[in-house]
């Protein structure tokens, strides 16, 4: 019996110590991939970005404001910080690491919508992205009190922050390795990638034949509120922008008005501008779209040339 219970021990403290070096070779390996959501953390870091517009938001930021179009037409340096699936939470503390690494902007670009900006039911969105840089104060702070978060031990241990994440292990190791990454590499911050009809309108229509009501979180309002008042105090100037939707979808929204409303309200309130784009004519046009929330790079590039000529019409020079 001792001799089977010493290699019991002696098996577990293997594996531990296995754990251990696969995690921190993960890691290394995470800290250094180009693409996807670890690329643009990476980016942060690394990079020394000094672009004076930022874009917040979630997908529908990085699929539709062309950071090449808005540096082209506006003669400025932009930079698109959307997120998957990002809440309003998860955008600013996106941008609150972002600006430990970078200079003060001039101008903040929200990109709002009907969908997941003023919520956070969901928890964390794509928690596999947050592992190489959770020893970080802001990340850990950011990351707590969600149902799907990390525990106060997976901050600093290896093993058990992977915990769920296979998926990203394996990823970091293969990169730590050399075996070249997937995926695609943003231009800044944008998806310069085309993609065709994916059908998830149907299965949502399929889903929700009446229609779905939309989640809404006051403490998300009053975060979004605060933020807009942060940055008006750093001498910062923000845009909310609600950027096009197929008009099949937003049918399908019913609470879709009354969520307008509260953006329309901050705006007023707060003496931000709002441009809604979503009964603009391109959201009558389902070749723009790809699926009912985001645009397809031609699509995109026809919203970011409209914004762009609506944004010099309000007076660009002030938004430098």
């Amino acid at each position: 019996m001792r001799n089977f219970l010493l290699k019991i021990g002696l098996f577990s403290v293997l594996m531990v110590v296995l754990g251990l070096i696969f995690g921190q070779l993960s890691d290394h390996g995470l800290r250094s991939l180009r693409k996807g959501e670890f690329g643009e953390w990476n980016r942060y870091r690394n990079d020394s970005i000094r672009s004076n517009w930022i874009i917040l938001g979630n997908s529908r930021a990085y699929r539709h404001f062309s950071t090449q179009i808005i540096d082209s037409m506006l003669r400025v340096d932009s930079y698109n910080l959307g997120a998957t699936n990002a809440t309003f939470p998860f955008q600013q503390l996106r941008y609150n690491y972002f600006r430990r690494f970078a200079n003060k902007p001039s101008v903040v670009i929200i990109s709002v919508d009907a969908g997941t900006t003023l919520h956070t039911e969901d928890g964390i969105p794509d928690r596999q992205q947050f592992i190489p840089i959770l020893n970080e104060p802001e990340i850990q702070k950011g990351l707590k009190g969600y149902k799907n978060g990390f525990q106060w031990f997976d901050y600093y241990n290896p093993i058990t922050k992977y915990n769920r994440c296979f998926d990203a292990m394996k990823q970091g190791f293969f990169s730590f390795i050399g075996i070249l990454e997937s995926g695609v590499e943003r231009y800044k911050g944008f998806i310069n990638e085309n993609y065709k009809w994916d059908g998830t309108f149907e299965q949502f229509k399929a889903q929700y034949p009446m229609g779905k009501k939309m989640p809404i979180d006051e403490n998300v309002i009053e975060d979004l509120i605060s933020f807009i008042r942060q940055t008006a105090d750093e001498g910062i100037r923000v845009v909310m922008v609600y950027s096009p939707e197929y008009i099949e979808g937003q049918r399908l929204i019913l609470n879709r008005d009354s969520i307008v409303k509260i953006y329309v309200d901050i705006s007023n309130k707060m003496g931000v501008p709002f441009l809604d784009y979503s009964l603009h004519p391109i959201c009558y046009d389902k070749s723009c779209f790809y699926n009912t929330t985001h645009l397809t790079l031609d699509g995109a590039a026809q919203f970011s040339e409209i914004l762009c000529n609506d944004l010099k019409l309000m007076g660009n020079e002030s938004y430098r």
